[in-house]
């Protein structure tokens, strides 16, 4: 797969998760995702949470199976300041809702590529 402004392949890894079996489930296709389980993921995380991977389906349901990007580059909502792309900094979850932020501390996950300010989405390789 050939992606934008990087100029080459660059190689997926996509497993498959479950949403958690109670509680409120309102996953949006490119959501940030943490671990919340066993193969169980969530948006729903605090401030700071490592980012797991990134959804590939809209899901509202518990229990459900749900396509999980684990690797390549993700394009992730931002909040607050922009991520750093100085080729050691990655991102962190800003909170409930499947955004991600720049980390307060330490490097973060993954790698920040690009960042596009108006759109306000970063594009991270996991």
């Amino acid at each position: 797969m050939a992606y934008g402004d990087i100029g080459g392949t660059v190689t997926e890894l996509v497993i498959t998760c479950r949403t958690p079996d109670s509680g409120p489930v309102s996953i949006r296709r490119g959501d940030a995702l943490v671990l919340a389980g066993p193969y169980t993921v969530t948006n729903a995380a605090t401030a700071e949470d490592p980012v797991f991977g990134q959804a590939m389906a809209d899901c509202d349901r518990n229990g459900a199976f749900i396509p999980v990007r684990l690797r390549g580059v993700c394009q992730f909502a931002y909040t607050g300041a922009a991520p750093a792309v100085d080729g050691l900094s990655g991102v962190v979850c800003a909170g409930a809702g499947g955004a991600v932020k720049a980390p307060e501390s330490g490097a973060g996950t993954g790698l920040a590529l690009k960042t596009e300010s108006a759109a306000r989405t970063v594009d991270v390789l996991l």
